[in-house]
């Protein structure tokens, strides 16, 4: 992967791409951001994701302070998901293992290009390889981010509404089982 270093030029690249930017903030002797690039960054499907939806960027959080300001970023590693503009739509901070960080960059990704109105890709991006994540805690929020783009595409609710109902059942503890919409 070729992370670039200069937030201004990943804008750029991000707007001509139509990508998002995928910023982590780092620092030297970060234990997590040393765990990210021996553990997770070498995984081929989340270097193959990476690579093809968004535009990598690194920034040092110590170095880089008026962008570290500007999303409130205060802890190494911290994910960013950032829009061509500079805005930050969603974020988290930490390591994650390679399956745990695909379901990140879905959601992150999702979370960006919901508001665009690209409903088509959000529902693909979610789709691909959803078999490698259904034992995972975090299984509900794909299928309700997916469910989401689709009622909003399509203002068919009954597809979400099965969702709903289907994740209270197989997934009484999470907190989107908890998500009500309208009476169910």
């Amino acid at each position: 992967m070729n992370w670039l270093t200069n937030f201004e030029q990943a804008k750029e690249d991000a707007a001509n791409s139509r990508k998002v930017i995928l910023l982590q903030f780092e620092m030297e002797d970060c234990g997590g951001c040393a765990k990210l690039e021996k553990l997770t960054y070498p995984d081929p499907k989340v270097e193959k994701e990476i690579n093809e939806w968004f535009v990598p960027l690194k920034l040092d959080i110590i170095k880089d302070r008026e962008v570290r300001r500007n999303f409130g970023a205060y802890w190494t590693p911290s994910i960013y998901f950032i829009d061509s503009n500079g805005n930050s739509y969603y974020h988290f901070n930490g390591f994650l293992p390679p399956e745990e960080f695909r379901i990140v960059l879905r959601l992150g990704l999702t979370e960006t290009i919901m508001p665009r109105g690209r409903y088509d890709d959000i529902i693909k991006i979610i789709d691909l390889d959803i078999e490698d994540f259904k034992n995972n805690s975090s299984f509900p929020k794909l299928l309700l981010q997916r469910e989401l783009a689709r009622y909003i595409k399509t203002k068919d609710n009954s597809i979400l509404r099965q969702t709903l109902k289907d994740i209270q059942k197989d997934f009484p503890y999470s907190l989107e089982s908890k998500i009500n919409y309208w009476d169910l």
